[in-house]
């Protein structure tokens, strides 16, 4: 039962800088420069995040494949789709191949659900308020030092408190690596358990297009500096939208991922995202009924819903 839990738990919530790539990408990836990485600073890291996040309003797509390992287990392939909506709308389902399982995962402004039944195993139906969340009222299993919003954030979907802001409390920081070529944005943060974390989003700090993601990881550590757990861009899809911009004459581009990994370090467990592309939908109308009906908790016969406020799993 604990492996299954943990697959439950990891779908879930797995799911202007001074260079070129803050402006728009070429057609082809051009060469790796050898001239030293600019200097970035917070406030044009979170306008590129924030930049894309405005121009990702909602995505879908319509094939989605989920692979899931535990030490060496490699469990069965669920196949399914995906749909998220800002600011926090998101919905996949999926089953398996040959293995008859079936995964429902969601979230809404106002609550997040899991729902897994998979063979030999009692189904497994929870759900809780964003609110209960966020106050530590609800736990999830283990206490993973995770959040509902990580999947938003993965698929590029979240925008992140202005450091030019007189009222902003978040202190960031930047740190360029030369050899990796790479920016890494930083803050410190607290888990609704109260555990002390740092977050961390690494950039390329070169030009990107096509396959190569411009934003590569997301990480969570201790306050030891840890890694307890981390989303890892693999691919990415890169597409212009609408016309250009009058003053820079550019037609906006976004990137939206096709291939994430999330792993969780101290549990030894990694589920491996596919996310088809070609077949994914950016900024699709949906109309009130098409959200109601992709972000409304369901309801499973025989399988009733148990709330992370009012129950605890042993995980141990």
């Amino acid at each position: 039962m604990r492996s299954l839990q943990w697959m439950l738990v990891a779908v879930a919530l797995g799911l202007a800088v001074g260079c070129k790539w803050m402006e728009t990408w070429g057609h082809k990836d051009p060469p790796r420069p050898t001239t030293p990485v600019l200097k970035a600073t917070p406030d044009q890291l979170v306008a590129y995040l924030n930049g894309q996040a405005g121009r990702l309003q909602t995505l879908t797509y319509a094939d989605a494949r989920v692979t899931s390992r535990e030490g060496l287990v490699t469990y069965p392939t669920l196949r399914g789709n995906l749909a998220a909506s800002q600011p926090r709308n998101f919905r996949m389902t999926g089953q398996g191949g040959m293995v008859s399982a079936k995964l429902d995962l969601g979230s809404n402004t106002d609550q997040f659900w899991m729902y897994l039944d998979a063979p030999a195993v009692k189904p497994v139906f929870v759900f809780a308020s964003h609110n209960d969340f966020e106050t530590g009222r609800a736990k999830l299993p283990g206490n993973i030092p995770f959040e509902p919003d990580w999947v938003m954030q993965a698929l590029g979907m979240t925008a992140f408190p202005d450091p030019a802001d007189p009222k902003t409390t978040v202190k960031y920081d930047v740190k360029a690596d030369e050899k990796a070529r790479t920016y890494t944005l930083s803050w410190p943060a607290t888990t609704p358990a109260g555990m002390a974390i740092r977050k961390e989003i690494v950039f390329d700090a070169d030009d990107v297009s096509g396959a190569r993601p411009q934003v590569k990881r997301h990480l969570i550590k201790d306050a030891k500096g840890k890694v307890l757990c981390s989303a890892e861009v693999k691919a990415a899809k890169t597409v212009t939208l609408g016309a250009a911009e009058p003053r820079s004459g550019q037609q906006p581009v976004v990137q939206y991922p096709t291939h994430v990994v999330l792993r969780w370090e101290e549990q030894k467990f990694e589920m491996d995202m596919s996310l088809d592309g070609s077949g994914a939908r950016v900024n699709q109308q949906l109309t009130p009924e098409q959200s109601r009906q992709l972000f409304t908790r369901p309801t499973i016969t025989g399988t009733p819903a148990i709330n992370l406020a009012e129950a605890r799993f042993d995980m141990k």
